[in-house]
């Protein structure tokens, strides 16, 4: 799904990831949505926007897997 990213992306990458402006993504961090480390900067585990897209799709778990694996 984000293969392309690395595990930790910046601001940019998840407004790409998402497809969303910066004041959105900066909403979700600064809301804890979507959970971050604020170091010169925000850094985001990528596991935790996948986290954040599976809770707002209510999506289980082992259903992405089954996804993620086609």
């Amino acid at each position: 799904m984000f293969s392309d990213y690395s595990d930790i992306v910046s601001v940019n990458e998840l407004m790409e990831m998402l497809d969303i402006g910066r004041s959105k993504a900066l909403e979700l961090l600064q809301t804890g949505q979507i959970k971050s480390l604020k170091m010169k900067g925000y850094r985001i585990p990528k596991a935790a926007v996948k986290d954040y897209i599976l809770s707002k799709t209510k999506m289980s778990i082992e259903h992405y897997r089954e996804i993620a694996e086609d």
